[in-house]
């Protein structure tokens, strides 16, 4: 783990010894980070179930399964439909997993590209050369002193803060560019990453306290996005302005530095358009930085537009009646689904597809486990949740 990795992990780890999560299940778990910081429970469940016995993160784990990290992830219900579909055509003795435990392992598990890949601090060093930084910024006393030393960056706890800074001097930097007649630098796939991991492994420390930074609020983003004026430009799920193009679309899960470089990169443009409607530059600080990244990041986390109606049919459609009953109506093995408590809850729904048997003995023959996409899954939990509560029909007398 790198160390502002670990930085965000222990400073977060302190403000859970503050919270009193609740064990209730709910229709709709909460979104991964504060306040209930699902995900960084979610990581605890991974280690102690042993899902790192067959599976890697970011390279340091067993190579048996995929590399979860990898692995892209839409929504709360593709990781619950990835879960579910790991059952099928795959030997393993799982560990049973209990509905809070479902909603905190899928948090960390779609939440992995948020938290950056620890950087190269030697490509760091090069880029920090070829990008033309070293001209104007000092590091560890080797460097240019036209703009502020970047020494200060030691102390802080999150890749969060370049991207702060990065927006907030933007304008001004281009400025200084241009007057040198230095070409603007752009940042392309892990290269600010790297320049990071440099810039923290030369800096001296740079005295005062550490500025720390912990994951994001993204109800509080989504205020932050508001007020700042992005939104005036830019829309999230549909809803917004149409200047710039959309944000938090679910093929973009960007990491804090990603998102750092896509606003460097886009800068002149957004500022020209910015000033074009009349709306200043706003300052960003680094932790509202984090906000609205984490809002963004969890916008789409239940996108899934579910419809009972089809649920109803996908339950027969998928085999899933031959053992169970909604009513007394369907199979007989299984629990009546229209009063089975776990499937009131999609948290606990997937957890009772996780903790069910992998194969199915009926009628002396073997029905395979049902692979699911996420929105047949939404669909199916949409239609369980939306039965009325009531007692089991009673059986009658053999």
């Amino acid at each position: 783990m790198s160390r502002w990795s670990a930085r965000v992990t222990a400073a977060a780890l302190v403000l859970l010894l503050g919270i009193v999560a609740t064990a209730q299940a709910q229709e709709r778990p909460p979104h991964p980070f504060a306040a209930t910081w699902a995900n960084l429970v979610g990581g605890r469940v991974f280690t102690q179930k042993g899902c790192g016995l067959c599976h890697a993160i970011r390279g340091v784990g067993a190579t048996a399964g995929p590399d979860l990290s990898r692995i892209e992830r839409k929504s709360f219900f593709d990781v619950g439909a990835a879960m579910s579909n790991h059952l099928r055509g795959v030997n393993i003795r799982k560990p049973t997993l209990s509905a809070e435990e479902v909603t905190s392992l899928i948090a960390f598990l779609f939440t992995l590209q948020y938290y950056d890949e620890p950087g190269d601090p030697k490509a760091g060093e090069q880029l920090f050369t070829a990008k033309a930084c070293v001209q104007c910024h000092e590091v560890g006393g080797k460097g240019g002193r036209r703009g502020p030393s970047l020494d200060f960056l030691k102390t802080a706890n999150s890749p969060v803060m370049i991207a702060a800074a990065l927006w907030n001097h933007g304008p001004e930097m281009a400025e200084a560019l241009e007057a040198r007649r230095i070409p603007r630098p752009t940042f392309d796939g892990k290269e600010l990453g790297d320049l990071i991991a440099y810039i923290v492994t030369a800096a001296k420390d740079g005295g005062g306290g550490a500025a720390w930074v912990v994951p994001g609020t993204p109800e509080q983003g989504e205020k932050l996005f508001r007020a700042k004026q992005c939104v005036a430009c830019h829309s999230v799920a549909g809803k917004g302005g149409k200047v710039g193009p959309e944000l938090g679309r679910r093929q973009h899960h960007l990491s804090l530095t990603q998102f750092a470089a896509l606003m460097w990169n886009h800068g002149p443009n957004m500022w020209a358009r910015m000033q074009e409607r009349g709306i200043q530059v706003p300052r960003v600080k680094g932790q509202e930085m984090a906000d609205i990244v984490a809002y963004l990041y969890v916008s789409h986390y239940f996108d899934e537009t579910a419809h009972p109606v089809h649920g109803q049919q996908l339950l027969e459609d998928k085999g899933c009646l031959t053992c169970h009953a909604i009513r007394g109506k369907g199979g007989k093995i299984g629990a009546d689904l229209a009063t089975y408590r776990a499937a009131r809850s999609s948290a606990a729904l997937i957890a009772s597809l996780w903790n069910h048997p992998r194969w199915l003995e009926t009628q002396r023959r073997e029905v395979p486990w049902p692979l699911l996409t996420g929105q047949e899954l939404a669909d199916m939990a949409a239609y369980l949740a939306s039965l009325p509560p009531g007692q089991a029909p009673k059986q009658k007398p053999s």
